[in-house]
């Protein structure tokens, strides 16, 4: 039905993308993570982990999308595939938001430039243990290490929370950037960003990049619980590869809590 998906493993069976208020979309692509790569195998990870939960009929009001037939090893190409494919859900549906599950933290990019063009006073609210700011990493303007400057650099204001980690670089850019929740505005629409190095490892050990002395998962449910203008959000960095049910029933977990903030 979109541009470059496929449907496979799909957390509801729901076809009524009119009635639905939330679009799922998988991107299994982790060709610029340079520590421990896996992240490719969450999407569907993520949806085993939901599909255990108790959801009672909440899945009516969702449509699985499928996953993102991804450009190996070319970001650049993937991001316009991305973009390309949530810009096209307009075509369908004016109401269903899109909720990424992610693959590596560069997706957020290829989603945020479809959305600014639908948003005109978007915002971005990135949960990370990382400020993902430098302006390249190993001499590449898109990576997950740069995610967050590339949508600065779109004038979309940009928050990140719990970051711990970063650069002399990261630090000095990240003057100019918000990083306390209480300064958030949530009746602006709101892209959520959370990727799962945010939690101390104690809850979400499956990630390539962990970082010590992280948020609880009680702070980001609190957040989810405002009430937040969502125009989208995604979850990130999850890697099966290193540790699947603690971290993956977490990230289905903040899967649930989003669905109920926009449903």
């Amino acid at each position: 039905m979109f541009l470059h998906t496929e449907r496979l493993n799909l957390i509801s069976e729901n076809n009524d993308l009119k009635s639905s208020s939330v679009a799922i979309f998988g991107v299994p692509f982790d060709s610029t993570e340079t520590n421990i790569p896996g992240q490719r195998f969450a999407p569907n990870a993520i949806r085993d982990a939901f599909l255990a939960k108790e959801t009672g009929t909440l899945t009516d009001k969702i449509y699985d999308a499928g996953n993102l037939i991804c450009v190996s090893g070319n970001a650049k190409n993937t991001l316009q595939r991305l973009e390309d494919t949530i810009k096209d859900l307009d075509q369908y549906t004016k109401t269903a938001i899109p909720v990424i599950l992610g693959g590596e933290h560069t997706i957020t990019l290829g989603v945020v430039k479809a959305l600014k063009e639908k948003y005109k006073d978007l915002q971005v609210v990135s949960f990370d243990a990382h400020f993902d700011v430098k302006d390249d990493f190993q001499g590449e303007k898109i990576s997950h290490s740069t995610v967050m400057r590339r949508i600065a650099e779109l004038g979309i204001p940009v928050t990140v929370i719990g970051a711990r980690a970063g650069s002399r670089e990261e630090h000095e850019f990240a003057k100019n950037i918000n990083t306390d929740p209480k300064n958030v505005d949530f009746t602006k629409p709101t892209y959520l960003s959370i990727d799962m190095d945010v939690f101390d490892p104690a809850y979400a050990p499956g990630v390539g990049d962990p970082e010590v002395c992280g948020i609880k998962p009680q702070d980001v449910f609190d957040i989810l619980a405002k009430n937040i203008n969502l125009a989208g959000a995604d979850i990130v960095e999850a890697n099966p590869m290193i540790e699947k049910h603690i971290t993956c029933s977490l990230a289905a977990d903040l899967l649930l809590k989003i669905f109920k903030a926009k449903l």
